[in-house]
């Protein structure tokens, strides 16, 4: 039973790796900055800065996630003052083609 429940997680996470990979070679592909590349969910176990994003492991096994630039609600007031050139790292400012590209290469990773 316990080796049944070991090799599940391993399975479920090299899926979400594989998932969120997809999201992170996307979005890096049009140029939006990757904040955060995750396995796991938070607390953080350890988190390494290469450039500009945060690789991290998670305590929480069930999961993972890419935090995008200009993905969330919170920095929409930061977004007002950045400039052009910065814009286009922004997940919010690119095109909606290049947005539905981006949040739908996690399902077609896993295929």
């Amino acid at each position: 039973m316990l080796l049944t429940a070991i090799i599940f997680f391993i399975i479920l996470s090299i899926l979400v790796l594989i998932h969120e990979l997809g999201h992170f070679l996307v979005a890096r592909f049009f140029g939006v900055d990757v904040e955060e590349f995750g396995l796991g969910l938070p607390p953080r176990i350890f988190g390494k800065k290469v450039k500009s994003t945060i690789y991290s492991l998670n305590w929480l096994p069930i999961g993972g996630f890419v935090r995008l630039a200009g993905e969330d609600d919170e920095e929409e007031s930061k977004q007002k003052t950045v400039s052009r050139e910065q814009r286009k790292k922004y997940f919010w400012f690119r095109s909606k083609k290049e947005r539905a590209a981006i949040l739908s290469a996690g399902v077609i990773m896993n295929f």
